[in-house]
C-alpha cells in the first residue's frame, strides 16, 4: 500500500479517546484528553517530561484504569479492559526501555508475542493434534514474517541481550508486531538511538503503515522523527491537550512554542 493509498483510506476511526482523565491522589496526571486516530494514520503524542504521555498510553493499552473517560477501539469500548484482552483485539504496545528476554534468542522473543493468537488448548498441545501442528506452523510463519519486516532475520539465532541497544529496541517492536496488531503504540521508540538509527526507525514506521496496513501512535521527544513521520501530532502539557494538527501547524503554534518547543530546543532536537 502506498502512502497516498494509506492516506486515502484513513477515513474510518480506529481509536476514539473521549474525556480521558487520571488522578493520583490530588494530582491530575491526564485531564479530559480527547482525540481520534483514523485507520492508516501515524499520530505522534508529544510534550515535556511529566506531561502525561505515558499515563495516557498506559490507559489506552489497559495497563492503567482511567479515573474518567472512554476508550473505543475498532468499535469496542475497551475502557479498563485488561492488556491481554486489548492485545487480542488488535492493539499492541512497546515500552520506553528495550524490553526483551535477554537470555533468549531473537526468534524466541518474537515467538512469545506470536503466541497471543495461538488459540490451542493445552490438551491438544499435549496430544500433538492436527490443530496444534497447524497453529504451530502459522505461528512460525508469523515470526519469520516479522523478522523479515523488522530487519532482524540475520539475528534470529542471536541472544537478544547481547545485541546492540538499537537492535534490542527493534526486537520490542517485533514482539508487538507478532501479535498481528491493527494499531501499534510505541513509547519513545527513538530513545537511546543515534541519528542513523533514528532515520532507519522512521523508515520502518512508514513501511509498517504503507505496506502492512498498521496504524501507529507513538510518544517521542525526537522532534525530527515526529515531524518527518506523523500526519497528525497531539501536544500534551501538564496533562492537558493544548494543540493538535499537522507538523507544520504544530511547529508554528504559539502555545506549543511557548510551552514546549521553545523551552529547550537542544533537548528535543
Amino acid at each position: 500500500m502506498t502512502t497516498a493509498t494509506a492516506t486515502a483510506t484513513a477515513t474510518n476511526t480506529l481509536l476514539k479517546v473521549e474525556g480521558l482523565s487520571k488522578t493520583f491522589g490530588g494530582l491530575a496526571a491526564v485531564r479530559d484528553l480527547s482525540f481520534e486516530l483514523k485507520e492508516g494514520e501515524i499520530v505522534g503524542l508529544i510534550g515535556p517530561n511529566g506531561a502525561g504521555k505515558s499515563t495516557a498510553f498506559n490507559m489506552i493499552s489497559g495497563s492503567l484504569a482511567p479515573t474518567a473517560g472512554t476508550i473505543v477501539f475498532a468499535g469496542e469500548n475497551i475502557t479498563g479492559r485488561k492488556p491481554s484482552h486489548v492485545v487480542k483485539h488488535g492493539l499492541a504496545r512497546t515500552f520506553q526501555s528495550a524490553t526483551v528476554y535477554p537470555k533468549s534468542t531473537v526468534y524466541e522473543n518474537v515467538h512469545r508475542g506470536a503466541l497471543c493468537h495461538f488459540g490451542v488448548p493445552v490438551w491438544a498441545q499435549i496430544a500433538q493434534t492436527g490443530a496444534y501442528k497447524a497453529a504451530l506452523r502459522r505461528t512460525r510463519e508469523q515470526v519469520d514474517k516479522v523478522l523479515e519486516i523488522t530487519g532482524l532475520a540475520p539475528y534470529r539465532d542471536e541472544i537478544a541481550g547481547e545485541l546492540a541497544y538499537g537492535h534490542q529496541k527493534r526486537i520490542g517492536v517485533a514482539i508487538g508486531l507478532a501479535t498481528s496488531p491493527r494499531l501499534l503504540l510505541l513509547d519513545e521508540p527513538a530513545a537511546g538511538l543515534n541519528p542513523e538509527e533514528c532515520a532507519e526507525f522512521g523508515r520502518l514506521l512508514k513501511t509498517l503503515r504503507d505496506e502492512h496496513r498498521i496504524s501507529l501512535l507513538f510518544v517521542e521527544h525526537h522532534m525530527a522523527l515526529v515531524m518527518g513521520t506523523c500526519e497528525k501530532i497531539i501536544v500534551l502539557v501538564q496533562g492537558q491537550k493544548i494543540a493538535q494538527g499537522t507538523a507544520e501547524e504544530i511547529r508554528n503554534h504559539p502555545a506549543v512554542i511557548e510551552a514546549y518547543l521553545g523551552v529547550d530546543e537542544d533537548a528535543h532536537a
